[in-house]
C-alpha cells in the first residue's frame, strides 16, 4: 500500500456534520471543564500550565498538531521532556500522582480526547480511521510493514478501538480491513459502518476501556 487514500466526499460531509453536532452536545461539558481548570490553576500550583496538550502525530504521512486536554502536572511534562523529545503519555498516565485533579476525572471518563473534534473539523483527522501515533511509534510501525497511517487519514476512533478488550484480530489487521471496506464500498455504506464503529466505541468507553 503506497498510494494516498482519498476519503469519499460523503464521509467528509458526515465528519463535519457529526463534529458540529458533538461540539454542540458537549458544549456544557466543555464549559464545565474549562471552569474547573481555571479554578484549579488558581489554587494549585502544580496544575498551572496550558489548557491543551499538543503533540506532533502522523496522519496520512503528514505531521500535525494533535490536541488533548492537558491532564498532566506541568512539572511532570517538563521532566519527561528532559528524557527525550517524545513524551510517552501512556506510561505517565499509569501513575495518578502525575495527573491534575481534573486530569484524573477526564481520564476516568476518557474525555481528555475531546479537543480532537477540532482536529476532525480542520481535516487533520476523520471521525473513524486508524488512530494517529507519535513520530517515534510511526517509525516503528513502518519497520513492521504497517504503512496505513502514511496513506490514510487517521481517526478519533477506529475499528480496533471499537473492539478494545474484545478484538480477535490485531490492530493492523482491523485497520486494513476497514481500509479495504472503504475502498470497495460506496460512501453511504462507509457512513453506516462509521456509525456502527462510533456506537461500539461508546460502549467500550462505558466499559472504562478507553480509546
Amino acid at each position: 500500500m503506497s498510494e494516498i487514500i482519498k476519503l469519499p466526499y460523503s464521509k467528509r460531509i458526515f465528519d463535519i456534520i457529526m463534529t458540529i453536532f458533538l461540539f454542540l452536545l458537549l458544549s456544557p461539558l466543555f464549559l464545565f471543564i474549562i471552569i474547573w481548570i481555571i479554578i484549579e490553576r488558581i489554587f494549585i500550583k502544580d496544575s498551572r500550565g496550558h489548557f491543551l496538550y499538543i503533540e506532533k502525530r502522523i496522519s496520512q504521512g503528514k505531521e500535525f498538531d494533535f490536541y488533548k486536554w492537558r491532564i498532566f502536572k506541568n512539572d511532570v511534562l517538563v521532566e519527561a521532556l528532559k528524557k527525550g523529545s517524545v513524551i510517552h503519555t501512556t506510561d505517565l498516565q499509569s501513575d495518578p500522582e502525575n495527573l491534575t485533579y481534573y486530569g484524573r476525572f477526564l481520564k476516568r471518563i476518557y474525555m481528555d480526547e475531546m479537543p480532537q473534534l477540532w482536529n476532525v473539523l480542520r481535516g487533520d483527522m476523520t471521525l473513524v480511521g486508524p488512530r494517529p501515533t507519535n513520530l517515534e511509534n510511526s517509525e516503528n510501525f513502518k519497520k513492521t510493514g504497517d504503512f496505513i497511517r502514511e496513506v490514510m487519514v487517521c481517526g478519533l476512533t477506529g475499528p480496533f478501538q471499537a473492539q478494545k478488550g474484545h478484538a480477535i484480530l490485531s490492530q493492523m489487521d482491523l485497520d486494513q480491513d476497514y481500509v479495504n471496506f472503504l475502498l470497495s464500498n460506496p460512501g453511504w455504506k462507509v457512513i453506516l459502518k462509521d456509525l456502527k464503529i462510533i456506537f461500539l466505541t461508546i460502549r467500550i468507553v462505558l466499559e472504562a476501556r478507553g480509546i
